[in-house]
């Protein structure tokens, strides 16, 4: 019965997060579909290849642009207890992409800065409130490079 649990958990976070895509605001680039579908259909697997596949999502998925070597911080509200996953995809143009997370005080509190494009930190907050997720764009091979942030909780 667990396995059901678990299974239908993933099924329907990959479902929220699909639908969630349709909502993303249209961004500047040409075949911009493609490059949204990409970015959503890594996020799906990513949740569960990073360890997360017991977690449903918490969060809206979050996809934008970047351009090589610059850096977006997106914001959050975290709740006390409650345990955390944090991935990050890009699009085939991208080749390294980091995520760091830091508390309402500026404190570091989990980062993934590995030389590859899909970083992932799980975290258990301390204390409930907005947290900021730095997301830096280390490798594009393209003038813009799209990346997706997924948070989710159990």
């Amino acid at each position: 019965m667990k396995l059901k649990t678990k299974l239908f958990g993933t099924i329907a976070a990959i479902s929220s997060i699909f639908c969630s895509l349709f909502m993303t605001p249209t961004l500047v680039r040409a075949n911009d579909d493609k490059y949204l579908n990409e970015v959503g259909m890594q996020l799906m697997g990513a949740m569960v290849n990073a360890g997360f596949g017991g977690y449903s999502q918490t969060h809206d998925p979050y996809i934008d642009t970047l351009y090589h070597d610059s850096s977006d911080y997106i914001t959050i509200n975290l709740s006390a207890g409650t345990s955390y996953g944090i991935v990050g995809v890009c699009d085939r143009d991208c080749q390294d992409l980091d995520i760091a997370l830091y508390d309402d005080r500026g404190n570091l509190i989990a980062s993934d800065l590995e030389d590859d494009d899909i970083p992932a930190i799980g975290v258990t907050s301390y204390r409930s409130g907005t947290y900021r997720v730095r997301i830096d764009m280390a490798n594009c091979d393209s003038k813009l490079c799209y990346y997706g942030i997924g948070v989710f909780g159990q």
